[in-house]
């Protein structure tokens, strides 16, 4: 069975009409793109001393909040202070005048962010904007607030260095990282060789995104990852395949999930073989006896008969080798939709319980 004849140019042009594949592709381009905003947007205001922050709380949901979560990942051994990625409609307790609260909100109308922007106001917090206008626009340019403008046209899944970079560099100017502008360009340029590897111009069995895409269509996928600094990257796997590919996907990290879930694996006795587990993978980047619990892990599944696929991290720096990984599951989902005969760009069930909230 030749995988080149279930998935064809033709077949894409036909069901993409979101462009959701020219968006993937181009995430090399748009952290570069990002940069550039970001860095001209925060040079026009005045932004808190590091001094002054005690904690940061990203106010965010869906496509928008995921670029706070790999920024709290990747920043894991750096930030001197916690970091929360806040998805709901109020904030922490400790949200205070020492809090930074970035709403980031791809539309700006986000009712969650929304919300959460009034408390992290009424509280005194110190507060950055990332959108594309809307409302979250207005309250920021109202309130004379930081605000970082987005380019329009994108799902918010789609637009993830738009909500990544904007979040790393502010935190950089404020004196939380240093030198990221290499390891952006390392990022992306490792993106665009990916962008060759797993497109739509090379649909083969070589091509490790559309072998894997034809490996799940069938089966439940169960991601496991390290839980530093790839807890988020596991997050964005499940999401893309979510929406993108309208398939069920659920995951867990090492080394918490050896404390329960490892145990779960017994029964029932029918259903193990409806399950693909896959490992995200980060040797130089993990804890040397979270690799020990990898192997172990792969010997408890194979004993009950639960098959595992392995994908490595690819890059020379840490944001580059976790978004190689976040570049396969993209493309994966991506072709777990065309394989499904759908669009990956509309998200119809999440648009109905917003029309029914409203």
């Amino acid at each position: 069975m030749s995988f080149s004849a279930q998935i064809t140019k033709e077949t894409i042009h036909s069901l993409d009409q979101g462009k959701m594949g020219e968006a993937i592709g181009g995430m090399g381009s748009h952290l570069r793109d990002a940069a550039i905003r970001s860095s001209q947007a925060l040079d026009g205001f005045s932004l808190p001393k590091k001094s002054e922050i005690d904690n940061i709380v990203l106010a965010g949901l869906g496509g928008s909040a995921i670029g706070g979560d790999l920024v709290r990942s990747y920043l894991l051994s750096k930030l001197s202070v916690p970091f929360t990625v806040n998805r709901t409609y109020d904030l922490p307790g400790f949200v205070n005048e020492k809090t930074l609260v970035i709403a980031s909100s791809y539309s700006g109308s986000t009712e969650e962010s929304l919300s959460m922007f009034d408390e992290a106001s009424r509280r005194g917090a110190k507060i950055i904007c990332i959108t594309t206008g809307g409302k979250l626009a207005d309250l920021a340019n109202a309130h004379n607030l930081p605000i970082i403008i987005l380019p329009t046209g994108f799902q918010p899944r789609a637009a993830l260095a738009y909500s990544f970079v904007p979040v790393l560099l502010t935190l950089e100017k404020i004196g939380f990282t240093s030198d990221e502008s290499a390891n952006i360009t390392d990022t992306a340029n490792v993106l665009d060789t990916l962008a060759k590897q797993y497109g739509a111009s090379n649909i083969t069995e070589e091509n490790a995104a559309n072998s894997l895409a034809h490996t799940l269509l069938t089966k439940i996928p169960v991601i496991y990852s390290a839980n530093d600094h790839f807890d988020s990257v596991n997050i964005r796997w499940r999401g893309q395949i979510q929406e993108n590919g309208k398939h069920v996907a659920f995951g867990n990290v090492l080394p918490e999930m050896n404390h329960n879930e490892i145990n779960g694996w017994d029964f029932p006795h029918t259903i193990q073989d409806k399950f693909q587990v896959i490992f995200l993978r980060s040797q130089q980047d993990e804890h040397s006896q979270v690799t020990k619990r990898f192997g172990i892990l792969r010997e408890v599944l194979a004993s009950k008969g639960v098959e595992v696929k392995e994908c490595s991290s690819q890059g020379n720096s840490l944001m580059a080798r976790m978004f190689s990984l976040i570049a396969l599951a993209d493309w994966t989902s991506y072709y777990l939709a065309i394989l499904a005969g759908v669009d990956p760009s509309p998200v119809p069930v999440i648009m109905e319980l917003k029309s029914k909230l409203a």
